[in-house]
């Protein structure tokens, strides 16, 4: 599969992308390092997107999104909650969806208390939809995951590494029990929620999975934490607890206050090894976050 590092290969998957019929019109730009994402229009005229993954994630999202496709969070859902999925293309990684026009829910500014709840009952409508995805993600497989970022943090910023193995230490220590194991998404964040004029859906399924509904809560509950780090304030937990509060009014007995400390300071180690790989100059607030795990876990 073509690699999509630099602009001169992008050109070539857009060249193979015209050779089987497809024509750019955009070129969505993330404001983040992010996988190459184009707007084609398609022989029969339709307008699509086409997502070039690295290796193999590519075809294991396709996978997910047929599946989701096929389940009350798609068809079986007026209107679905994703896009359609088209066709992958192994060659160059692509995959082709359905293009819906909207926003990213993080281009709408400050996070309004019903863009919160609208977000969370889709999420809560996934978690019930039924379809046992492949992965499983459960707190042990997170707590080797953290690990393992731990030790990239090691590698990449080792002035750091003290903060994040006191958190791990911590983590350890903690036992908890899955509540369940639901159908997650896996990378839930407002970022993954895209908004348009007829419908609101999810974005981004490589990362599907059975994971306790506590992990995803966390993490979108925890997103604004970071862009309070950089304005030199130590985040509080009011987004965090509206998000639980309003899942738990959607699926009562779900209680997650638990099962959430655990979930965010695993969250808060999987944000400062995506700092060291893709932000470095951002790898100052790593301190900051560990201080914030240890909070939670107390």
């Amino acid at each position: 599969m073509l690699s999509t590092t630099d602009s001169s290969t992008q050109d070539k998957i857009v060249d193979s992308l015209h050779r089987r019929g497809y024509r750019l019109e955009k070129t969505f730009a993330s404001g983040r390092p992010d996988r190459p994402t184009f707007g084609m229009v398609s022989q029969s005229g339709t307008r699509v997107v086409a997502k070039i993954y690295p290796s193999e994630l590519g075809e294991r999202a396709f996978a997910n999104m047929q599946q989701l496709w096929r389940s009350p969070f798609g068809t079986q859902r007026t209107p679905p909650a994703l896009a359609q999925p088209l066709e992958y293309l192994p060659d160059i990684g692509a995959l082709i969806m359905e293009w819906i026009e909207g926003q990213p829910l993080t281009e709408l500014g400050a996070l309004s208390d019903s863009n919160l709840e609208q977000s969370i009952r889709l999420l809560a409508e996934l978690h019930q939809c039924g379809i046992q995805p492949e992965l499983t993600r459960n707190w042990r497989g997170i707590l080797r995951s953290v690990k393992r970022k731990a030790e990239r943090i090691a590698e990449l910023a080792p002035q750091y590494s003290d903060e994040v193995r006191t958190v791990i230490e911590r983590l350890e220590a903690t036992r908890i029990r899955d509540s369940e194991l639901a159908c997650s998404h896996g990378d839930f964040s407002p970022r993954n929620v895209l908004v348009s004029s007829q419908r609101w859906l999810l974005m981004d399924w490589d990362r599907l999975q059975r994971a306790d509904p506590a992990r995803d809560v966390a993490y979108f509950g925890t997103w604004p934490w970071r862009e309070t780090l950089l304005r030199g304030r130590l985040p509080n937990r009011s987004s965090l607890e509206k998000a639980a509060r309003i899942y738990e009014s959607i699926r009562p007995g779900c209680d997650l206050e638990k099962r959430l400390p655990f979930h965010i300071a695993a969250g808060m180690v999987r944000v400062a090894c995506g700092l060291v790989e893709l932000w470095p100059q951002q790898a100052y607030l790593i301190p900051g976050l560990a201080k914030v795990a240890l909070r939670e876990l107390q």
